[in-house]
């Protein structure tokens, strides 16, 4: 049955934006003032980390303008380079690159959730930790109401993000104007200097490219959307901004509001921005308030992760059987697929591991993906009103210079992690030998 194209622009740009804004912005902050004194070289950490987020999706809406159908990485890595490349991408994406980031946010959801409840997550019901309970439950949830159609998937969609949206603004406009002042500095003078060439600059860097991680998800449903050789890029680009422009002005407001040394090594700092600006009260309903935001970036990963497999599985015959649609044309065996993969995940592992393990090889795959833009780009440049010459291949190259030293970070930070991640991609070879045969 042919996919039907449901998906408007504004759930495309709702894709990108919930799946961009989860905990990070909520939880790193903590960590960067312990080693950053400077108000102005934390808000550069987020200003480049929104930049480089930004040359990324650029990067992708040159490929999504070109190719226009579902898959991400897979459909831009298969048709860029091989067959086989792109299949090791949508191996991991179906194993671990959605799966795993649902899993997480299913875990985040439920420790704020439990907070909410006023209830220990270490609690037990029926033997089950009710941390675990929470996730599977959510996850459950959430994968059902997008196994009907488009149009309730969209209306589930649009709603909860725009709602985040609209939360976060609250959040930011009570920072501004309330009139307390803490004695951060945010001057451009020497002590800013010293904090930007400190290596604690360089490694918050690292875990603020976690928070931005996300920009590319309108990619990954361009077959479903409308008029996707225009909406796909804009709503990669329009969903990339709106998202830095959000973070910079929501750590503005934490730095302006809340006294460092509040912050330091704290998780939970939206709570203690909410508590030190509204009360004890309040800052309890924000915990319940996160965990209601994190249902919109679960959402828009049990959305998007089902169209790479789902392309996947089309180009193999071996793996016709999770490319069956339903009725309305969404890939429902490769939603509870995926669904099934994740409570694997919530039931066996930590919020932690998940994490690590994941990040280097998805990064691997994005850094090829924008390689794959560049030898695009020069091929399309006549035709494509994406490409100019002031931007184009700076853009591009910027974004894989970037990449490339968080890839070397990452294996130096974590080998073992990234070791197993590089497993788990080099088990697909053997894995497509099988079902190309």
């Amino acid at each position: 049955m042919p996919t039907k194209k449901r998906f408007s622009l504004y759930t495309a740009i709702m894709v990108v934006v919930a799946n961009m804004i989860g905990t990070g912005v909520f939880t790193s902050i903590g960590f960067q003032v312990a080693g950053i004194k400077s108000g102005s070289a934390i808000l550069l950490l987020w200003l480049i980390g929104g930049i480089i987020s930004f040359f990324g999706a650029y990067s992708y809406a040159i490929l999504g303008s070109f190719y226009k159908k579902n898959g991400g990485e897979y459909l831009f890595l298969k048709s860029a380079y091989s067959e086989r490349l792109g299949f090791l991408s949508g191996w991991i994406s179906f194993l671990l690159g959605f799966a795993a980031p649902i899993a997480a946010a299913c875990f985040a959801f439920s420790s704020y959730f439990s907070g909410m409840l006023h209830t220990d997550p270490s609690m037990k019901i029926f033997g089950i930790s009710s941390v675990t309970i929470y996730s599977v439950c959510i996850l459950i949830i959430v994968t059902l109401i997008h196994s009907y159609s488009h149009k309730v998937s969209s209306l589930f969609q649009n709603v909860l993000s725009s709602l985040k949206i609209a939360i976060l603004l609250i959040l930011i406009i009570i920072g501004l104007v309330n009139s307390s002042d803490t004695e951060i500095s945010f001057a451009l003078g020497d002590h800013f200097m010293d904090n930007v060439w400190n290596k604690a600059f360089v490694f918050s860097l690292f875990f603020v490219t976690y928070s931005y991680s996300g920009w590319n998800a309108a990619s990954y449903i361009g077959g479903e959307v409308i008029n996707p050789k225009r909406n796909v890029p804009l709503a990669l680009i329009i969903g990339t901004g709106t998202v830095s422009i959000l973070y910079i002005l929501l750590n503005f407001v934490f730095l302006k509001n809340i006294p460092i040394d509040h912050m330091v090594n704290q998780l939970d700092v939206g709570v203690i921005y909410a508590t030190e600006l509204l009360g004890d009260i309040w800052g309890r309903v924000f915990g319940g308030t996160i965990a209601f935001l994190l249902i919109s970036s679960i959402s828009s990963m049990v959305l998007a992760g089902p169209r790479v497999t789902n392309a996947v599985a089309k180009d193999f015959k071996r793996l016709s059987w999770f490319s069956y649609e339903n009725k309305n044309g969404l890939p429902i065996r490769a939603l509870w697929i995926q669904a099934i993969i994740s409570i694997i995940f919530v039931v066996s592992s930590s919020f932690e591991s998940l994490i690590t393990m994941i990040g280097f090889v998805l990064n691997l795959f994005t850094m090829l993906t924008v390689i794959g833009s560049l030898r695009v780009g020069l091929r399309i440049k006549k035709v494509s009103g994406l490409i100019n010459k002031f931007v184009f291949p700076w853009f591009p190259i910027i974004f894989l210079l970037f990449q490339l030293w968080i890839l070397i970070f990452g294996l130096y930070s974590k080998p073992i992690e990234s070791c197993i991640g590089l497993l788990i991609t080099f088990i697909g070879i053997p894995v497509y030998s099988w079902v190309k045969r």
